[in-house]
């Protein structure tokens, strides 16, 4: 219960992530995807992809997973009760609002016990704790799926904060036994189009060690 408190957490505090992790990144500028199905994440035409140049990517790696980075992504500080993290760290986006407070799309990845639910029975227990925090949540493009031959859940999230209006796609991945793993892609209403293929392939990447 507390893991998955956590990982709603980790989905509405999108604010204050956005704050810390622009922060850092303005003050050291200063200084110095395929899809993972093609019901869930359909190519957009005219969409933003990235070129074969800047598909080439570096590997975040823990004790018990590894996913790729794209091109100027760089792992950063988890937040409490998260195992890893990535943000585009060169991002520019036109939000006003979401300039304010210096927010950079992001990933995170953090870790939980089913306690002998399935996939969907967890999924519709976080979905039902984050409409409870957050009224104007709404819960889109449920899917099943498969992550390196592991049994996945995918959905995407539209909410509204601070008067950003944000896009969260959340998928949780089967691990060992009791084990699920949930990656929650972070990036404003605007820029979705920009990086579904992104994300895809960023979640398409995730390798369970064992």
């Amino acid at each position: 219960m507390k893991n998955k408190i956590i990982i709603i957490i980790l989905i509405i505090a999108v604010i204050a992530l956005a704050v810390v992790i622009g922060f850092y990144f303005i003050q050291k500028n200063k200084s110095s995807i395929n899809s993972v199905e093609n019901t869930l994440l359909p190519t957009q035409s005219g969409a933003s992809n990235p070129t074969s140049a800047e598909q080439s990517q570096n590997k975040l790696v823990t004790d018990n997973f590894e996913i790729d980075l794209p091109a100027g992504w760089r792992q950063t500080m988890p937040a409490m009760g998260t195992s890893a993290m990535a943000v585009n760290a060169n991002e520019q986006l036109n939000d006003p609002a979401a300039q304010k407070i210096n927010f950079r799309t992001y990933f995170a990845v953090s870790y939980d016990n089913l306690q002998e639910k399935s996939l969907s029975e967890y999924l519709q227990g976080v979905k039902n704790q984050l409409r409870q925090t957050i009224s104007n949540a709404v819960f889109t493009q449920e899917n099943a799926v498969t992550i390196n031959d592991k049994a996945a859940r995918a959905v995407e999230i539209n909410l509204t904060q601070q008067g950003v209006n944000y896009k969260v796609l959340m998928i949780l991945v089967a691990g060992k036994e009791d084990d699920v793993w949930v990656m929650s892609f972070n990036t404003i209403e605007d820029s979705w189009d920009e990086y579904q293929e992104t994300f895809s392939s960023i979640a398409k990447s995730f390798s369970l060690k064992k």
